[in-house]
């Protein structure tokens, strides 16, 4: 039924008008991939924060960290 909709409705619309609402279908199919992809996270700080996972394209190679990665260099110490 709402295929016979779409075809009705779209009978009448110009061809570029048409191109329109194929392009805004495309979006709408993006948008629902991206809402599955969608994930919350509570950790206390964050509650309820919103991330969206990618695929890490380096996902199957090796990254290596230096060991004092995380420590807070010398000329922001002050700062801190």
């Amino acid at each position: 039924m709402a295929y016979d909709t779409l075809v009705r409705e779209a009978k009448d619309l110009p061809e570029d008008m048409i191109e329109q609402v194929i392009e805004f279908m495309r979006f709408l199919k993006y948008a629902s991939k991206k809402e599955q992809t969608k994930h919350s996270i509570s950790d206390g700080i964050t509650d309820g924060i919103t991330f969206h996972r990618s695929v890490n394209p380096l996902a199957d190679e090796f990254i290596s960290m230096a060991e004092d990665f995380d420590k807070t260099p010398e000329c922001f110490k002050e700062y801190v």
